[in-house]
C-alpha cells in the first residue's frame, strides 16, 4: 500500500484501489482494474445501507492478497425508529488477482440483536487507455455497448477503434435481489446475532472473442495463485541471516516484490518495471533487475534475454527510434499503441538497453555457463554489437551517443531520463546528441566479457577483435571524460564533444564496468564517499555542491538503491571494500527503516543526522514496488558476500566483507553452472569465516578476491 493506493498485480492484470478497497466513480487518481494497458473497471464501490463502511485496517502483507477490515457506521432502520450502533457489524473484504479480480466480502453480525441490511456494489467500465487515464494522450473512444444484465451478474462490452472487442464479465454469488442497468447490484440480508453472510465477486477482463475462464473463480483461482507463489519460492535461493529485520523484512519483502512484478511470456519470466503505471516491459529496467537477481533466481535473466531478443529492432523507423539490433525501451499493448498513436509499439528510445543486453548475456554465462542459451542468443548478440558500432556511434567518434528522434518519445535516454537530469552549469538543457559516461562503461564491459567467453568457446578471432576494441575505447574514454579541474569524470559529452561537468553518481557505473583507470578509481572512491555525494544513507545522484542540487529532485540529489547497488559492485571490483561496506550498510538500513521494510525506487538525499537519529525521507511519488529497487537488496547482498562467478572457467570466488546488519549469513541452493552452491558465513569481529556446505562437482570455490584486470 502506498500513498493511499492499494495495488495488486498478477501477470498483465492490475487493480489500483483506494485504501478502502474501492474505485470511486469519477476518480482522478487513475484508480481501476487494468488489463493490457486498458481500464476494464473504472468504478467499484461497496456500500452498506447506502453508506460507506469505516476502515479499521488494510493489509497487503502477502503482496498478492489484500484484506480490508471494516465496521459499520451507525445504521438507522425502520424509517429511523431503530438504531444499529457503530461496530455492530464486522465487514471483511479479501481480494486477489488471477486471470481477473476475485473478491470475497464477509459480513458478520457481532451484535446481540437481529438486523436487516442492504448491500450494494456499483461497477462501471470505461475502457480508457492507460496513457489517456494518465493524461499523456487523448483517446477517441470507440463504442461502449449497453450493459448486459443477467441473473449471475453483468457484462460490459467495448468495440475499440483498433478493431478489438473488449469485455468485462462480472459474476456474483449469491444472486442479487436487484440488478440495475447502471451497474449497481443490490442484496438484502437478514442476519441474526453471530450470523455471517458472504458475497463472492469475480471480475474477468477479456480481449477478443475468447470466452472468459469462468471455471477459474474464487477458490480455484486462489489455490492456483498460491501454488504459483510456492513454486517461485521453491526455485529461489534461500537467504537466511541472524537479523530478523533484514531476513524477514527487507529480503523477504524484496523477494515478494520481485515476484509480483514478474510476468510469464512464452519466452519465460520477465520483470515489469514498476507498479502502478510502469507495469510494462522496459528493457533497461528488466536487464538491470535480471543482473541484480542472478543470485536469487537466474530464470529471470533467461526469460528477459529471450524476450528482448525476440523484440530486437529489425529496421530503421525514426517514429519509434527503432534500428537494426537495438533493444527496446518500452512496450505497450493498449488501444493507443495498437492504433500507433503512441510510439511504444515497442519504442526503442534508450541508449543503454542494447549494451546492457550484452552485459546481461555475459553475466548469464558467468553464472550458468548455459552454452545452449548463448548459442540461441548469438544472432541477437551479434546484432546488438553491430548496433553499438554502427547506429550507436553514428558519428564514428568511438563513443555511443543518442539524440531524440521520435515525437512523443524521451529526450534524455540514459537511466536518468527526466527532462532536467542533463544540464549545463547555467541551467540550460545539454545540446544533443550526448555520449553518457556510464554507457561507454557498459560497452566496454560487454566487449571485454564477450571476448573472454568467445575465447573459451573457441572463437579466438572475434574474441581478439572485441578485446582490441575495448582497450581502444578505454584509452579514448580516459582522455575524453576525465575532468582535470574537478578530478572526476564528466557526466557526458555534448553535441560539440564538450564535457558536461556535473558531479554525479554516473561514473560509479564505470567502476562496475571496469573501464576506470585503477589510480583514478581511488580518487573516484574518495569523491563518491565525500559528504557532498554520500549522505550516510547512500550515494546521491548529484553532488550537494551542484547549483542544480535538490535532495527531493527525481534525478538531481535523491538516492536510488539500484544506482547504489551498481556503485557498490564497482567499489568492490576495484578492491575498495571498506567504502563498499559503508554504502551497503547505509542502503540496507534505509530499507529496513522504510514502510513495509521495502527498498523503494528512490528516496530523498537529505543528510543522515546521527545526533537526532533521523530516518530516510520518502520521495513523494515513486513506484512501489519497483523491479530494480527490489533487485538492489540481492545485488548488495551478493557484493557483501563477495560472490563473483566465473563458471565458464569452472570457478567461483567467495570473499565476504562485514556489514553492520548481520553477524551470520547462510545461502542455500544458489544455482551456479549445472548445480547449486550452499555456504555459511560467520562474522566474529575479525575476518569472516566461510563454510561451503555444497557445490557443483565441476566448480572450484576460491575464498579470495578475483584478480583485478586492468
Amino acid at each position: 500500500m502506498s500513498d493511499g493506493r492499494v495495488v495488486l498485480k498478477e501477470n498483465r492484470i492490475m487493480m489500483v484501489s483506494d485504501e478502502m478497497g474501492d474505485i470511486p466513480a469519477g476518480n482522478s487518481k487513475g484508480l481501476g482494474l487494468y488489463f493490457s494497458d486498458t481500464r476494464f473497471v473504472s468504478t467499484y464501490e461497496f456500500r452498506l445501507n447506502r453508506l460507506q463502511p469505516i476502515l479499521l485496517s488494510a493489509s497487503v502483507d502477502e503482496s498478492y492478497v489484500a484484506t480490508f477490515q471494516m465496521v459499520n457506521p451507525v445504521l438507522l432502520l425502520d424509517e429511523g425508529k431503530r438504531r444499529i450502533p457503530q461496530q455492530s457489524l464486522s465487514i471483511r473484504r479479501s481480494r486477489f488477482i488471477y486471470g481477473g479480480l476475485h473478491e470475497r466480502i464477509g459480513i458478520q453480525n457481532c451484535g446481540t440483536e437481529p438486523v436487516e441490511i442492504e448491500c450494494s456494489l456499483r461497477i462501471e467500465g470505461d475502457f480508457r487507455d492507460m496513457f489517456d487515464v494518465r493524461g499523456y494522450k487523448v483517446q477517441t473512444l470507440g463504442t461502449i455497448r449497453p450493459t448486459e444484465v443477467n441473473t449471475r451478474g453483468l457484462t460490459f462490452t467495448y468495440d475499440g477503434q483498433d478493431g478489438l472487442l473488449r469485455r468485462t464479465e462480472v459474476v456474483v454469488k449469491p444472486e442479487p435481489r436487484t440488478l440495475n442497468q447502471d451497474g449497481t447490484l443490490n442484496w438484502h440480508f437478514h442476519l441474526n446475532s453471530k450470523d455471517t453472510v458472504t458475497l463472492v465477486i469475480d471480475v474477468i477482463p477479456v480481449i477478443g472473442e475468447n470466452e472468459p475462464i469462468l471455471s477459474y473463480l474464487y477458490d480455484d483461482a486462489l489455490q492456483a495463485l498460491q501454488g504459483s507463489y510456492r513454486r517461485w519460492h521453491d526455485n529461489t535461493t534461500r537467504i537466511g541471516t541472524d537479523n530478523a529485520f533484514l531476513d524477514r523484512g527487507l529480503l523477504r519483502r524484496s523477494q515478494m516484490d520481485l515476484r509480483i512484478l514478474l510476468e510469464e511470456f512464452d519466452s519465460g519470466l520477465f520483470p515489469m518495471a514498476g507498479i502502478p503505471w510502469f507495469s510494462a516491459p522496459f528493457g533497461r529496467d528488466a536487464l538491470i533487475a535480471s543482473i541484480q537477481t542472478l543470485m536469487l533466481n537466474p530464470e529471470v535473466a533467461r526469460g528477459t534475454l529471450r524476450y528482448l531478443a525476440q523484440h530486437q529492432g529489425g529496421k530503421v523507423d525514426p517514429s519509434r527510434e527503432e534500428e537494426p539490433g537495438k533493444i527496446l525501451h518500452e512496450a505497450r499493448y493498449g488501444e493507443l499503441a495498437n492504433l500507433k498513436l503512441i510510439p511504444h509499439t515497442p519504442y526503442y528510445g534508450s541508449v543503454d538497453s542494447t549494451p546492457l543486453f550484452l552485459v546481461a548475456a555475459v553475466e548469464m554465462m558467468d553464472w550458468l555457463n548455459d552454452q545452449d542459451l548463448f548459442v540461441e542468443l548469438l544472432p541477437a548478440i551479434l546484432g546488438a554489437l553491430k548496433w553499438v558500432d554502427l547506429y550507436g556511434d553514428s558519428d564514428h567518434d568511438g563513443f555511443v551517443e543518442y539524440a531524440e528522434r521520435a515525437s512523443g518519445g524521451v529526450r534524455n535516454q540514459g537511466w536518468k531520463d527526466s527532462h532536467d537530469s542533463l544540464l549545463y552549469p547555467d541551467g540550460r538543457p545539454v545540446e544533443l546528441p550526448v555520449a553518457l559516461v556510464e554507457v561507454q562503461g557498459y560497452v566496454y564491459q560487454a566487449k571485454v566479457g564477450l571476448s573472454r567467453i568467445l575465447e573459451r568457446l573457441g572463437q579466438p578471432v572475434m574474441a581478439e577483435r572485441l578485446a582490441r576494441e575495448a582497450a581502444e575505447l578505454r584509452r579514448r574514454f580516459e582522455l575524453a571524460f576525465w575532468l582535470d579541474h574537478e578530478q572526476f569524470y564528466a557526466q557526458g559529452l555534448d553535441r560539440q564533444k564538450v564535457q558536461i561537468p556535473s558531479i554525479t553518481s554516473n561514473p560509479a557505473h564505470g567502476l562496475w564496468a571496469g573501464i576506470i583507470d585503477p589510480e583514478r578509481a581511488e580518487i573516484l572512491r574518495d569523491r563518491l564517499m565525500a559528504p557532498d555525494m554520500f549522505s550516510g544513507w547512500g550515494i546521491r545522484t548529484l553532488s550537494a555542491d551542484s547549483p542544480h542540487y535538490n535532495p527531493m529532485s527525481y534525478h538531481n540529489g535523491t538516492i536510488w538503491p539500484h544506482d547504489n547497488s551498481i556503485a557498490v559492485a564497482g567499489l568492490r571490483r576495484y578492491r575498495h571494500a571498506e567504502a563498499a561496506g559503508r554504502v551497503i550498510e547505509g542502503i540496507m538500513e534505509a530499507g529496513i527503516r522504510m514502510p513495509d521494510h521495502r527498498l523503494p525506487e528512490l528516496f530523498c538525499g537529505f543528510r543522515r543526522d546521527s545526533h537526532y537519529n533521523n530516518g530516510p525521507a520518502e520521495y513523494l511519488v515513486s513506484c512501489n514496488p519497483q523491479a530494480w529497487g527490489a533487485g538492489a537488496a540481492f545485488h548488495l547482498m551478493q557484493t557483501a558476500l563477495g560472490i563473483v562467478p566465473d563458471t565458464t572457467a569452472g570457478r567461483v570466488y567467495l570473499n565476504p566483507i562485514p556489514f553492520g546488519q548481520a553477524r551470520s549469513v547462510e545461502i542455500r541452493g544458489m544455482r551456479l553452472g549445472n548445480g547449486k552452491l550452499s555456504f555459511k558465513v560467520d562474522y566474529n569481529g575479525g575476518r569472516p569465516h566461510v563454510d561451503v556446505l555444497e557445490k557443483p562437482d565441476d566448480l572450484a570455490v576460491i575464498l579470495d578476491e578475483p584478480p583485478l584486470i586492468t
